[in-house]
């Protein structure tokens, strides 16, 4: 049976991780003593075994041996210290070249993942894990101690802005409505002033144009008076003459006088048959119209009084006609007996004929009336369907506009159901990532050497770094928001070194 053996050593800075040192069988004959037919060869008094080994035999390493060597050695504390010293040198030189080594490794295989060429896939993995790095990293500032308290410290000085702010504000409001109402005051006063000498300039305008009327008023009774004096003497010559008209006529009317009384018997007799007989029309005219009436009584009552109030003016104004007509006549009956009788013929005449034309008219406008009450009747019967077809379909329509938002209610509502849904999901994957990743990155610290103090300390150093560029940029944004820099002192004068050394 071959043996073949090899010895390992561990690597301190990454325990997981060995490395071999021999490839072959490494033996020390001289611990076996003489060759006694047994396969090997000797070396320097050492016996290299070739062949198989005897069940009792032993193998130890290289490194073994050695230890046990040096252990047998009696070595000063001086020389305990150098080798102590060489052995740590030893050390260090070797995780110095393995640190080397392997960040070489890295590059080479960062440089090789930028030059081969990625899918799309693998692009918008590399840019999702880049993005939730990100996202880790900001969760990770924010979560830090610093920044919270920077935080803190930000809103600290946004209220204290805000409270100088509000005060600037109320005490320019107050100031505001000081000149407001010192404005306002002298407003009023002008108008108090102006509409004082408004009422005075009234006032004078009606005395002056007071003044002014009783002159025009004056005037016009001057003009009055002497327009009825004129008047007077102007009548009292027309009387004159007519007296003088008068006698000439009264001589010519005693000429005439039989010729006209006979005359004026037939044309009486004439008058009278003639008023007979318009009597009676007049009568059956009343009755056919009281018949046309008939069917608008009940609508036409109000309009029948006042027709009933009219006639009877009118009827007042024909009497007071007639008695103004008899007057005269008597008064002129004297000097124009047939005449005047001739006039009240045809006043009465005329008289009669205005009524007649008045009647006309009524009749007309009552059957216009009736005309358009049947009119505005249909027009209102069409109006009310009109309106309730109206009423239907409005309706109709609200009804299915309420449907319809119904039923967009309910997709919107199922649509943010389903949106709210993933959303929850993505939050809950990104949540477990980011878990994932500050977990990593809390396990790789554990799993750092503690004598790497070196690292530790560089860490401190950028995270000081990153710290600070957060603070100044912080300061940056608060101070373009409008904040009172004077309330940012604080935050940059706060010694970040300090707190991370807590």
């Amino acid at each position: 049976e071959q043996i073949t053996q090899q010895t390992y050593f561990v690597d301190q800075t990454h325990p997981a991780m060995y490395r071999s040192v021999a490839h072959t069988s490494q033996v020390d004959e001289s611990l076996f003593g003489k060759d006694s037919g047994r396969n090997g060869t000797m070396t320097k008094g050492r016996r290299t075994v070739t062949g198989p080994l005897a069940p009792s035999s032993i193998v130890i390493s290289a490194d073994e041996l050695n230890r046990i060597r040096n252990g047998s050695v009696i070595k000063t504390e001086a020389e305990i210290a150098a080798d102590k010293e060489h052995a740590e040198r030893l050390k260090e030189e070797r995780e110095k070249l393995s640190k080397e080594r392997k960040d070489r490794m890295k590059e080479l295989e960062k440089r090789s993942v930028m030059l081969a060429k990625k899918s799309d896939v693998e692009i918008a993995e590399i840019a999702r894990n880049k993005a939730i790095r990100n996202m880790a990293e900001k969760k990770l500032d924010e979560n830090a101690d610093v920044v919270k308290l920077l935080n803190s410290m930000a809103q600290r000085a946004t209220a204290f802005t805000i409270r100088d702010q509000q005060l600037e504000e109320k005490e320019r409001l107050a100031k505001l409505e000081k000149e407001y109402d010192e404005r306002l005051d002298v407003m009023i006063e002008i108008d108090r002033v102006q509409d004082i000498m408004k009422r005075e300039n009234e006032e004078q305008y009606r005395k002056t144009k007071r003044v002014e009327d009783r002159k025009v008023i004056n005037e016009q009774i001057a003009a009055r008076e002497r327009m009825r004096m004129l008047s007077l003497e102007a009548r009292e010559q027309e009387n004159q003459a007519m007296r003088n008209m008068m006698k000439k006529y009264e001589d010519e009317d005693r000429t005439q006088a039989a010729a006209r009384a006979i005359e004026m018997e037939k044309s009486r007799k004439a008058v009278l048959l003639a008023n007979a007989d318009a009597i009676e029309r007049k009568k059956q005219a009343r009755e056919m119209e009281k018949k046309e009436m008939e069917d608008i009584l009940i609508y036409q009552a109000l309009k029948d009084q006042e027709l009933a109030r009219r006639e009877e003016e009118e009827e007042a104004i024909a009497r007071s006609k007639k008695e103004r007509q008899a007057k005269l006549l008597a008064q002129q009956e004297k000097a124009q007996n047939n005449a005047g009788k001739m006039d009240e013929l045809r006043a009465r005449r005329a008289a009669e004929e205005k009524e007649r034309n008045e009647r006309k008219k009524e009749k007309a406008e009552a059957l216009k009336r009736k005309q358009e009450m049947k009119i505005l009747l249909e027009s209102r019967a069409k109006q009310a369907a009109d309106k309730l077809e109206r009423q239907h379909s409005a309706k109709l329509q609200a009804d299915e506009a309420v449907l319809m938002d119904m039923e967009y209610t309910r997709k919107m509502d199922e649509r943010e159901r389903r949106e709210k849904a993933i959303k929850e999901a993505r939050m809950e994957e990104h949540r477990v990532q980011l878990h994932a990743q500050i977990d990593e990155r809390e396990r790789r610290r554990r799993q750092t050497p503690e004598d790497n103090s070196g690292n530790i300390r560089e860490e401190l150093i950028r995270e000081e770094a990153k710290l600070a560029v957060i603070r100044d940029q912080m300061v940056k944004d608060l101070v373009a928001q409008g904040v009172n820099p004077k309330y940012l002192s604080e935050m940059r004068n706060v010694d970040i070194g300090k707190i991370l050394k807590r």
